[in-house]
C-alpha cells in the first residue's frame, strides 16, 4: 500500500514541480472564454444522467430518481476511496439491503464497461500519436476484456470459476446479454460526453490558441484520451484523481507555450469541480435529506 500510494504521489509531484517551477508570472494570467465553460457545465447533467440510466438498466425495479440519488451519493464516496472502492461502497450502501448483493455485481459490470471505453480510446490515441507498438498491446487488452465482458472464451471462464474468490463474478455473468450491451452503449455515450467536456474546458482557457482548429482538435482529443488512460492505470487514485489527472494531462497534452500549461491545469481543475465536486455535494445533500425524512 505504501508503494501503491507513494509512487503515484511522487511521480505526480515531480511532474507538477517540473512543469510549474519554470512558468513565468505572466503565464498565470488566464483569459477565460465563458461560453465554453458554460457548455462544460451544461453537459454535466447529461454526463451523470447517462450514468444513472446505465445504473438503472443494471438495477431495475426502482425509480430513476432513486437510482440517480444512489449514483450521486457514490460519487461523493469516490472522492475518499481508492480503486473505485469508495464509489462502490457509497452506491451500494444507498441501495435497499435486500438488493445490495446484486448491486455489487451491477457495479462491477458498470465499472468494467466504462474502463473498457477508457483504455480503447487510449489505444486509439496512442496510434494517432505514433506509438503503434504500444497501441497494439493496449488493443490486445481491449479485445480480451470485451471478450470476457460478453462471455466469450468460455474455457477461460471455466478456469476462473474454479476459484472461490470468483463467486461474485459468476453471479455477475448471469445478467442478460442485452443488459450488458445496453450498459456498454451508455458507457460509450458517457465517455464521448466527458471527452467533449474536456475539449471544451481546454478551449475555455485558451489551450493551443495560436494553432489551426483542426490540429488543435486532434491534439486535444488524443491528449484527453491519453490523460484518462494514464489515470486509469494509477494503483490507488483518491480525491477524484486530484493532482494525478493534472500531471497526466501535462504529460499527454502538448504545451508549446507557458500559457498552455496554465490552460491545461485550469481545464482539469474546472472539470474536477464540475464533474465531481458539484455532483458529490448534491448526492450528499440529497441522500442526507432522505435519511432525515425517514427518521
Amino acid at each position: 500500500m505504501v508503494l501503491a500510494i507513494g509512487i503515484p504521489v511522487l511521480v505526480t509531484a515531480w511532474v507538477l514541480w517540473r512543469q510549474l517551477s519554470s512558468l513565468p508570472s505572466e503565464a498565470w494570467v488566464v483569459d477565460v472564454q465563458p461560453i465554453f465553460l458554460i457548455s462544460v457545465l451544461a453537459l454535466a447533467p447529461l454526463n451523470w444522467g447517462l450514468e444513472t440510466f446505465k445504473w438503472a438498466a443494471l438495477m431495475p425495479k426502482e425509480s430513476l430518481s432513486r437510482r440517480c440519488r444512489e449514483v450521486l451519493y457514490g460519487t461523493a464516496w469516490s472522492l475518499i476511496g481508492p480503486l473505485r472502492l469508495g464509489a462502490a461502497i457509497g452506491r451500494v450502501s444507498a441501495v435497499q439491503k435486500q438488493h445490495r448483493s446484486h448491486a455489487l455485481h451491477a457495479f462491477a459490470v458498470s465499472s468494467v464497461s466504462q474502463w473498457w471505453c477508457t483504455i480503447t480510446a487510449a489505444a486509439v490515441a496512442l496510434c494517432a500519436v505514433g506509438f503503434y507498438t504500444l497501441s497494439l498491446v493496449v488493443f490486445g487488452i481491449c479485445a480480451v476484456s470485451i471478450s470476457l465482458y460478453f462471455q466469450r472464451g468460455l474455457k477461460v471462464w471455466d478456469w476462473v470459476k474454479t476459484f472461490q474468490a470468483a463467486e461474485n463474478w459468476q453471479l455477475a455473468r448471469r445478467m442478460a446479454l442485452g443488459t450488458r450491451k445496453r450498459a456498454l452503449n451508455l458507457s460509450i455515450a458517457r465517455y464521448l460526453v466527458m471527452l467533449t467536456q474536456f475539449i471544451l474546458a481546454l478551449q475555455a482557457f485558451g489551450h493551443l490558441a495560436h494553432g489551426s482548429a483542426t490540429e488543435r482538435l486532434m491534439d486535444q482529443s488524443s491528449g484527453s484520451a491519453l490523460t484518462w488512460g494514464l489515470t486509469s492505470l494509477a494503483p490507488v487514485p483518491m480525491l477524484g484523481d486530484l493532482g494525478l489527472r493534472e500531471a497526466a494531462a501535462l504529460l499527454a497534452l502538448p504545451a508549446p507555450n507557458p500559457e498552455d500549461v496554465t490552460a491545461i491545469l485550469c481545464a482539469t481543475l474546472s472539470l474536477w469541480v464540475i464533474n465531481l465536486i458539484l455532483p458529490a455535494t448534491a448526492g450528499l445533500l440529497w441522500h442526507g435529506s432522505v435519511l432525515r425524512a425517514k427518521h
